[in-house]
């Protein structure tokens, strides 16, 4: 016997059970999505925090001394790492170039800790830098993490016009010692250690002698943009004078 309150074609009691059972097995389902949605966007923004991130970029000794930086900045280590250069990097010196080309073109980097740097010769900063040195390379590091097989890449953008107006500093008497102490070590223990120092020492002579060119030319750059302003201020100051003159001159003649 139906209800008194039933209307015709309403669902039944039964039914209005079996739909609000289907309703909560949607949130539940919804939910669950989102739940795992969530925790997924968790471990991969925890992973990506956590990933080995490899830069390349240019370090300065002093103001003339360039070279190229490969630094893990990342929390874990970066295992077998790889470089796509854009164009390829080109050094100033042969032994430099050596390097570049076995480890930053041919064979890579096997282990690079966080935190930790390599360094390779580049060359010297000298004031036709734009027509005798790259002013710009594009470098992709391909690298591995140290617990998974995951791959990680990241670009750097090496562009030396920006650094050319800041490279002004010198480098300190206790940074060119120790350099002299580690070009004095590895070349004893080498059979041309007389010729090792003695490139070292050519090597050090150039580094000075470009630094003093560098100083001495962002001081001649500076002296001729003051001239510049100077006479330029000097000619508007003139214009000025010559305009208010011939305006008293037009207000003159147009007087009765």
């Amino acid at each position: 016997m139906n209800e008194w309150w039933r209307v015709d074609g309403w669902p039944t009691a039964d039914e209005w059970q079996a739909l609000w059972a289907f309703a909560t097995l949607v949130v539940a389902v919804v939910a669950a999505w989102l739940a795992l949605r969530q925790y997924r966007s968790s471990v991969g923004s925890q992973l990506e925090q956590a990933r080995p991130y490899v830069i390349v970029d240019f370090s300065f000794e002093g103001s003339a001394a360039i070279l190229l930086e490969v630094k893990n900045v990342g929390l874990t280590a970066a295992r077998n790492i790889r470089f796509e250069w854009s164009p390829l990097p080109v050094a100033d010196d042969e032994v430099a170039q050596a390097a570049i080309d076995r480890t930053l073109v041919r064979d890579g980097i096997p282990f690079l800790a966080p935190g930790r740097s390599m360094f390779f010769w580049f060359g010297v900063f000298r004031d036709d830098y734009e027509e005798t040195m790259q002013r710009r390379l594009i470098v992709t590091a391909t690298c591995e993490g140290s617990g998974d097989a995951r791959t990680w890449t990241s670009q750097s953008l090496l562009d030396l016009a920006q650094w050319a107006e800041t490279m002004v500093q010198e480098a300190s008497i206790e940074k060119v010692a120790s350099s002299l102490k580690k070009l004095a070590d590895a070349a004893s223990n080498q059979k041309s250690a007389d010729a090792e120092l003695a490139k070292a020492a050519n090597s050090l002579h150039e580094y000075l002698e470009a630094t003093e060119r560098v100083i001495d030319s962002r001081a001649r750059k500076r002296s001729h943009l003051h001239r510049r302003f100077a006479a330029q201020q000097d000619r508007e100051t003139r214009r000025r004078a010559e305009l208010a003159k011939l305006t008293k001159a037009t207000e003159e003649e147009g007087e009765p």
